[in-house]
């Protein structure tokens, strides 16, 4: 058994059973994070108990299209197609689906976390936040420009208490 099954297996055992995280997720979130990982997974299942099942398919209710194109966007815009991208781009859409900022919703530390790994693993679409939106609302922006829909707002941004910072003047 290898470091990273090890550290795996740890993971898991430090999680309530109920909370478990899939297997290619731990595995992504052990090689981006190391030791941060198992704090990181365990916020992380505690805002989004349900999202993810241990088979890895995505219990994500009538919003499965959004999770389909936030995951092509951010293919797109990836620096490799490797797994390990393929599995942080999996993390990054199915968290779009919480109800904070971003990088709240993957179980980061704080925004510039979330900022770096977008860098490091989707530097084309890090390249487009020009204006430096939050990372959620410049998601949607994007497939609302595909879809050429004028007023475009994340699904939780409404409720946000910092809305007005994002959206004030906003057309």
């Amino acid at each position: 058994m290898n470091d990273i099954s090890r550290s795996y297996l740890a993971a898991r055992a430090a999680l309530p059973p109920t909370r478990l995280v899939p297997a290619w997720l731990a595995l992504a979130l052990d090689v981006e994070f190391g030791e941060q990982a198992s704090a990181i997974a365990a916020l992380w299942t505690a805002r989004h108990p349900a999202v993810v099942r241990e088979d890895g398919s995505t219990g994500i209710d009538d919003r499965h299209e959004e999770y389909g194109d936030l995951l092509e966007l951010l293919l797109e815009g990836a620096a490799t197609s490797s797994a390990h991208t393929v599995a942080i781009a999996r993390w990054i859409a199915l968290s779009c689906f919480g109800a904070d900022h971003l990088w709240e919703d993957l179980g980061l530390p704080e925004r510039p976390a979330l900022g770096a790994l977008i860098a490091r693993h989707f530097p084309a679409l890090h390249a487009k936040n020009v204006h430096n939106l939050r990372w959620k609302k410049f998601f949607y922006k994007q497939l609302c420009d595909r879809a050429q829909v004028r007023a475009c707002r994340a699904p939780s941004c409404a409720e946000c208490s910092e809305y007005a910072s994002c959206f004030e003047g906003a057309a």
